[in-house]
């Protein structure tokens, strides 16, 4: 069924001006209510007091990298999960951030939203400070899988969630599914999708699930306590969902992310347009005037830092001209129009091609295409992109 044939046409989405430099800012709200065993983002579970210090700390590193000289075209809020914070406390870093930025002028403002956290109250909240995005955590929907991942949410819960966000105009809404998550079958994907599409989401990022160290899941797996879904299972996953998500009216833009056409992220499309951004809040990492800096990763470093009002970091390296060249192929290869020659040149005084020159030879086997001005792996061809980018280099 296409869902989208009528939804489509009255939600209305923000067009994405192809080519503009933009500025984003990216805030990491270290806080979730508990910790999911896949997940190896910087967070911790903490109470009411910890987290109004870290708003403190955080509204201070916004005057020491002062915001107000910046002009900013997307704001990121994320975590963790930023909507676990008490209301006053979230309020409290929206009314700084609108001292130094214009929120209304924002043309994206992102929060990340634990689908729990969602109140009338909330959503008041989002919207009288300019929130015209929300992303929400969804996962799956299946009972046997939710008991794996340790996520609860019922799909009748959520929908009356995203009835109360659109009621107040919050039209915007990405949801995150995960794919590939042990013990899950095909079956179990297209239930997934199946009530995926009946929530009408503008947005759609589906990300398999990726072993990382320092998890709960890793732990389990070095004990033989847990069992992978294999590649080749995942491969079919993947290349399933695609072609449900591209059948329902979804643009699939970038490897893991999809969209109605006008509503991709355009703080994410940043990242893979390797255009500059800042980012507040430890762990956080920023890209301008050619380096890339992390906040350190220790909350009390962090907190100490900033209290002798200077930033701590674990990373602090200038991108050389080749290295900006290389990350240009390989997050500009995650999109589905791959990388512009002209711009690359422009960019670089450089023919891609001449400096890749086994770009050339994946012309030739099919890996890459190009039409007209791009180059580009083929859809059919995303699930083998870091098998291509090896190759090229």
């Amino acid at each position: 069924m296409n869902y989208y044939f009528y939804f489509a046409k009255v939600v209305k989405c923000v067009i994405i001006r192809v080519g503009d430099n933009m500025l984003g800012l990216y805030i990491h709200i270290p806080f979730c209510k508990k910790t999911c065993p896949y997940c190896d983002f910087f967070k911790n579970v903490s109470g009411d007091a910890k987290k109004n210090i870290f708003v403190n700390a955080l509204l201070e590193e916004m005057k020491i990298k002062k915001l107000s000289k910046y002009s900013f075209d997307t704001l990121y809020i994320g975590g963790g999960s930023p909507s676990c914070l008490p209301l006053f406390l979230l309020e409290k870093i929206f009314k700084q951030l609108d001292s130094y930025i214009n929120l209304k002028q924002l043309r994206e403002f992102t929060v990340e939203l634990n689908p729990d956290d969602i109140s009338e109250a909330l959503v008041l909240l989002l919207k009288n400070y300019h929130v015209n995005r929300v992303s929400i955590g969804v996962q799956t929907f299946s009972p046997k899988l939710q008991h794996v991942i340790k996520r609860y949410i019922t799909f009748d819960e959520l929908a009356t969630k995203l009835s109360l966000l659109r009621s107040h105009q919050l039209n915007n809404i990405n949801l995150d599914l995960m794919y590939a998550i042990p013990g899950e079958t095909m079956e179990d994907l297209d239930l997934d999708l199946n009530l995926l599409l009946k929530l009408q989401p503008t947005h759609v990022s589906a990300y398999s699930l990726i072993l990382e160290e320092h998890t709960i899941f890793y732990h389990l797996y070095q004990k033989n306590k847990l069992t992978l879904v294999k590649d080749n299972e995942e491969s079919k996953m993947y290349h399933h969902l695609c072609h449900i998500l591209t059948n329902n009216h979804f643009f699939h833009y970038e490897i893991s992310n999809f969209a109605i056409k006008g509503c991709e992220s355009m703080h994410n499309l940043l990242y893979w347009n390797c255009d500059e951004y800042l980012a507040l809040g430890p762990s956080a990492s920023s890209y301008f005037n050619s380096y890339r800096f992390k906040n350190t990763s220790n909350m009390r470093k962090y907190l100490d830092g900033i209290a002798s009002t200077k930033l701590v970091l674990d990373e602090n390296e200038f991108i050389s001209h080749d290295e900006k060249m290389k990350e240009e192929l390989i997050l500009g290869l995650r999109k589905s129009s791959g990388i512009s020659v002209q711009k690359f040149k422009n960019k670089f005084s450089l023919d891609p091609i001449v400096v890749f020159p086994n770009i050339k030879k994946l012309l030739n086997e099919g890996l890459l295409k190009q039409k007209e001005d791009n180059i580009y792996i083929p859809q059919k061809h995303f699930y083998l992109t870091n098998h291509i980018l090896v190759k090229i280099f």
